[in-house]
This record gives structure tokens, sequence and C-alpha cells, in this order.
């Protein structure tokens, strides 16, 4: 049986981009894309386009606002989708802003049996007071935009109250220790399939990351990193190194910028597989240096 990757892709705009996108990543391995079902760019035309494409999957069953728990639930039901298929060995989460550094051959030679996990970690012990907050105090949004000013000091009263009433959760789930980091990791579909199985297994989890702002930042870390999951034997697998190449430095360091020429010297000095964001004139015009120079 050939061994392929999964790519798990959550997408809600620039249909073109992530066509394109999908079209390079689907000639060597598979697709699952789930789109925002609030997408005003990307409609159910262009679902069935992207069906259409060798090796793809495309849903749309949540609505998706920044740092809501439906994007779990999308990223969830990929995995789902990806661990059901038998050839698929090896996963990248991404979104329809990525593009691939090398090319999709190449990824596929260096991943398709790798054993390892490749993500960015922060432990519970070197959190700060605004990290901790996120999980000690119940979220009563849990599908909003947390970026909104006006939800966000609302929270931050509805949290203040409950710290008066001595609310202060210190576990998720049966685990005791937290880890965070960004969502988008590169795991053997085993380890997927050991994470859907906990997650049906222990309903308990997921309730209480609902109750988390940015819930997905804590979700696959917290289960992967805790030695009682598995017996450890993901966690000693876990390489903690970011596969992806973002660039925090130009904007208000909230989330990455659109990437663009000046990037190339980063890229070309990094061991990168991916990089975001991508959007518009100066994203294009990297996106043709990195084509022209690494593929």
């Amino acid at each position: 049986m050939q061994r392929k990757q999964g790519y798990l892709i959550t997408a809600y705009k620039d249909y073109d981009a992530l066509y394109e996108l999908i079209s390079f990543l689907s000639e060597e391995d598979k697709v699952f894309v789930h789109v925002d079902k609030k997408s005003t760019e990307i409609g159910e035309k262009e679902i069935s386009e992207l069906n259409e494409l060798k090796n793809c999957t495309a849903i749309s069953l949540y609505s998706v606002a920044w740092g809501s728990y439906n994007h779990v639930r999308a990223f969830l039901a990929l995995l789902d989708m990806a661990c059901k298929d038998e050839e698929i060995s090896y996963l990248h989460f991404l979104t329809g802003e990525d593009f691939p550094v090398y090319s999709p051959q190449q990824i596929h030679e260096r991943f398709v049996d790798e054993e390892h996990l490749y993500l960015n970690y922060i432990e519970e012990k070197d959190f700060n007071e605004a990290v901790q907050k996120r999980y000690r105090y119940y979220n009563f949004f849990p599908n909003k935009n947390a970026k909104n000013p006006v939800l966000r000091q609302l929270q931050n009263v509805i949290a203040g109250v409950q710290k008066i009433f001595g609310v202060n959760r210190k576990s998720l789930g049966e685990f005791d220790t937290i880890y965070k980091g960004l969502v988008y990791v590169s795991i053997p579909s085993d380890a997927g399939r050991d994470i859907l199985s906990y997650v049906k297994n222990h309903p308990e989890y997921e309730k209480a990351l609902y109750r988390c702002q940015l819930p997905e930042e804590f979700f696959f870390h917290t289960i992967l990193l805790n030695e009682t999951f598995c017996n450890g034997k993901w966690k000693k697998l876990i390489v903690d190194k970011d596969l992806r190449y973002m660039n925090w430095d130009r904007g208000d360091g909230a989330s990455p910028v659109y990437l663009a020429e000046e990037d190339m010297p980063a890229l070309m000095t990094g061991d990168w597989y991916f990089a975001r964001k991508f959007h518009g004139g100066d994203s294009n015009s990297l996106k043709e240096r990195i084509v022209e120079k690494f593929w």
C-alpha cells in the first residue's frame, strides 16, 4: 500500500490562493479542507470545485470565529476523515493562507515515513497571567470572535466576578499540567488516531476546553505532552520546533503579518517547510521566488 501524507486545512477566504495550494499539495498527497460556514468568498460552488480536484475532500460544517471552539471542531472533523484513510501516515495542520517552502514532492519524501511530532509548546509554569486567565475562568462566549473588543472587556469583567467567587480551574479534564502552542502542528496519523480515541472516551476533556478562551492553543498540546496520554509514547517523540515560517515582528505582535519579498532571507536561512500568511501582490511575488529557489 502506498503511503501518503494528509494535509488538514481550515480556510475562509482567498479562493484562488486556496485552489492553487490544494492543486499543488494534492498531486502527491491527500488534502482535507474545512471552509468556514460563514465565508462570503468560498461558497457551495467553490466547495464543489475543490471536491473535483484530485485527492481533495472539502467540507463546510462550522461557522468559525477567530479563537472559537468551532475551529477545534473543524480540525477534529478533518482529523477524523484523514485517520480513516489507511494510506495516510503523516499529517500537517495548515491554513488556506499557507504555502509550501519546498515542493510537495520534497515534503512527501521528507515526512511520509516520519515518526516524530513537530510542534512548538510552552508549559504552564511559563504562562503569563493573561494566558492563565484563558482556562482558569469560564468563557461564556466560546464561539464568538475573541478579538471583539466589547466581548473582550465583558469577558474580563466576568472573569473578575468568577475570581471573587473563587473560580480557579487548574486542570483540563484529567490533565493537571497544561501546555499551549499554535494549533498548526505536524504529527503521525497514528497520533491523530490516538487523539480521536481519547476525545471520544473522555468527553469531560472537550467539555473543559469548550469553556476556554483560544482553546485551539491548548487542545492538542495538552493531550500530546502529558505522560498519562498513551503512557507518554508520543511525548518522547515530540520535537519542540515549528516547521512553519511566520513573521510576528512587523505587525502588532498579536498575529503574524502577511509575508512579502523581504521575508526571503529568513526563509533561506531557516529550516522551514511551510510559510504563512500569504495574501495579495507582495505575497504572490514571494511565492514565485520560493518556487524558483527551493522547488
